[in-house]
């Protein structure tokens, strides 16, 4: 669905990486500049990432974005003025170690999410590095498999993204529809409940602020993206990110590097396209 003239917005949730921010991983003065004015028309911004929840805080917190920050690729909702989740999806136990099992079959780094403490059986210098960039704390087990009953919020899978993108189709099939089995990232398979998925997390908001479907705007440039982008009354993809995303999109932006969701936020401000929740 096209910009409708008669249309205002007054949720919009926007993917962090390839989104908000490019390579260099910064928020941009205009882009905290733009976030600032949509809220002051009284619409609602919230991040929506693939990220946990401490990455995922910083970068509201760096953009200026207050709104409820959706994270683990939707399995959580966090309300950043309660400071309290308002949405929690954890996988239960069975399908939990299977995943486990079918992942280390393929890929060497394995990474279960309890909160935002990451357990791996062995440490690499990749883990490491990850844990460092998001920091976060990187944790040793002897078995994942053996914690499987702690009802982990995520199952991280990283390898090759030619190895990465089939194994995902293949999990899904394997896990027989019991999990939301995606990829934020081209190297991550993502393993989290079936309750998860960024248009199940928005959806949950909207309703909690009482706002149409067609009120609600979904920006974002992954695989794991294309989902909310569907199901926004306004979905929008990046320019070269994933051929799903993009398909699925009413309108497709520039990446972070050439201001894309700077310059689409500042249209819609300058038509007035942006107003509180009912």
């Amino acid at each position: 669905m096209a910009v409708q003239a008669d249309q205002t917005y007054s949720l919009i949730a926007l993917d962090i990486d390839g989104t908000m921010i490019g390579e260099d991983r910064l928020v941009k003065p205009e882009l905290i500049e733009a976030i600032e004015r949509v809220q002051n028309a009284g619409a609602v911004v919230s991040v929506s990432t693939g990220r946990t929840l401490k990455p995922a805080l910083r970068i509201a917190k760096e953009s200026g974005a207050v709104g409820p920050v959706i994270c683990f690729q939707g399995a959580m909702t966090y309300d950043q003025v309660t400071k309290n989740a308002i949405r929690h999806e954890r996988l239960d136990q069975d399908v939990t170690s299977k995943a486990i099992a079918a992942l280390m079959s393929v890929v060497s780094e394995v990474m279960m999410f309890l909160g935002d403490d990451v357990w791996v059986e062995q440490r690499s210098e990749w883990t490491n590095a990850y844990g460092e960039r998001m920091g976060i704390a990187i944790r040793n087990i002897d078995s994942l498999i053996g914690m499987s009953d702690k009802n982990p919020t995520a199952i991280v899978g990283v390898g090759d993204p030619s190895i990465v993108e089939p194994l995902v189709e293949k999990l899904h099939s394997q896990l027989n529809g019991s999990a939301l089995v995606t990829h934020s990232l081209p190297m991550f398979c993502e393993v989290e409940a079936i309750g998860a998925g960024k248009d199940l997390a928005v959806e949950h908001l909207a309703k909690l602020l009482n706002v149409d479907r067609s009120g609600v705007i979904a920006v974002g440039d992954g695989k794991g993206d294309q989902s909310m982008i569907e199901w926004a009354g306004l979905g929008v993809a990046i320019e070269g990110g994933h051929p799903d995303a993009m398909r699925s999109a009413d309108q497709v932006i520039a990446i972070p590097e050439h201001s894309g969701l700077v310059n689409f936020l500042n249209d819609l401000l300058n038509t007035g396209k942006f107003g509180p929740p009912n």
